[in-house]
């Protein structure tokens, strides 16, 4: 049994108060740089799943803020919330995968590992073989975590500072509010994310440098997604490859996020360094599709026009370009968004080096941009926190991967 292994409380009430007491301790300790409370405030919040270990994940990117002294001793706890989180007992696991595939596990596969060899906010994954000898990993939704995550959207509101600091702006207007529930809740439909998955597989089946596991439709359903078994390093690992090694795989990672976007229309909005996996001279895995928006082609060339504006290094033509992607003009608001926005997105476009430093100044003027909401009127669109969430999830991936510059994107007409 995984010394984790816990229950998931579904109970409104039970998840409002761990998840408050857990929030305020994470937040506050992350923004004051400090480590009181702060070890077994990430372990509630794993041990809650769900909301609870996406806003901890959040707050572990700001990770670089913290003094080296307290990032030494809190790094191995915020990294449970990227690698694993509790695991479900396994008799519970077994009945819902069982429904799921109509089918008994002895049936559907020729071995199961009873014992995950991974954990996060929604489900769990265990390696199995099927009856062809392939090897697949298969993902299973925590048993309750429906009803707990729904829980937690309704909570939204009053779930504690770890919420509002890194998930939502103040002021949020009623559409931006059912925009993420909307979105979230979608994470919790593995037929949909098995569709997101093939779309960006076929998006990269000719990339040298980038993968994406395909799916087994035979082992999948609503609660259950089984793929073919991945192999790589954390990204921690993958920071002590050769200098052209985590230049290669750092042009790899921007062309997935940064790329699909200014040419497809398509973000991967789950970006943390959790769902990517390197080896040295081969490709960059990409796992887990929940969360994916996709723009229609206006959207995209907005996006596009905001890319050209980063590359000709015009911080006001870039501050127009980004009224224009995020649909309003407040002028206590677009100055600070823009400030995170030429820090995060163009510095990526630009190719510019990733370090700890840069990541601080992203967080830094990120907490600016929550002051900005405060006094201004405007309210986000729904996609805004998802893509925000994955520029500072992806900026703390390069950071980490310590990548020489990437040098400018190539990109897309307008």
């Amino acid at each position: 049994m995984d010394e984790r292994e816990s229950h998931l409380k579904t109970s409104r009430l039970a998840r409002i108060a761990s998840m408050a007491r857990a929030g305020v301790g994470t937040a506050s300790s992350l923004l004051r740089g400090r480590s009181e409370g702060l070890e077994l405030a990430v372990e509630q919040l794993g041990e809650l799943r769900g909301l609870g270990t996406k806003a901890g994940q959040m707050a572990g990117l700001v990770e670089a803020n913290l003094p080296p002294e307290v990032r030494e001793k809190v790094g191995p706890a915020l990294a449970k919330l990227r690698d694993k989180t509790a695991t479900s007992p396994f008799p519970a696991v077994r009945a819902l995968l069982e429904a799921e595939l109509g089918r008994p596990i002895e049936e559907a596969f020729e071995a199961f590992d009873e014992a995950p060899f991974a954990s996060a906010s929604l489900g769990q994954v265990h390696r199995a073989r099927l009856g062809d000898g392939r090897q697949v990993a298969v993902k299973v939704q925590h048993p309750g975590i429906e009803q707990a995550f729904t829980a937690d959207l309704d909570n939204v509101a009053a779930i504690g500072r770890v919420a509002t600091t890194f998930l939502l702006p103040p002021n949020a207007g009623k559409a931006l509010l059912e925009g993420v529930r909307s979105g979230f809740l979608a994470e919790l439909d593995y037929v949909r994310e098995a569709d997101n998955l093939r779309t960006m597989r076929a998006l990269v089946l000719d990339d040298p440098d980038l993968v994406v596991p395909d799916v087994v439709p035979s082992h999948s359903a609503r609660r259950v997604l089984t793929t073919e078994l991945a192999h790589g390093e954390k990204v921690e690992v993958a920071a002590g490859f050769p200098a052209p090694e985590r230049l290669r795989l750092a042009r790899a990672v921007r062309r997935f996020v940064v790329g699909s976007l200014l040419q497809d229309g398509l973000l991967y909005a789950d970006a943390h360094a959790g769902n990517f996996l390197f080896t040295q001279g081969d490709r960059v895995v990409v796992l887990d599709f929940g969360s994916m928006l996709r723009f229609d082609d206006a959207a995209r060339r907005r996006f596009v026009a905001l890319a050209q504006a980063a590359l000709a290094g015009d911080v006001k033509v870039f501050e127009r370009r980004l009224s224009d992607v995020l649909g309003f003009d407040d002028p206590h608001v677009i100055p600070a968004v823009a400030r995170v926005q030429w820090a995060a997105f163009g510095a990526m476009v630009r190719g510019e080096v990733m370090t700890r430093a840069h990541l601080r100044t992203i967080t830094d003027n990120a907490l600016e941009v929550k002051k900005a909401f405060a006094r201004g009127k405007a309210s986000p669109p729904p996609f805004v926190p998802f893509y925000l969430r994955t520029l500072l999830a992806t900026t703390a991936m390069l950071a980490t991967l310590e990548a020489p510059a990437m040098g400018p994107m190539d990109l897309p007409s307008a």
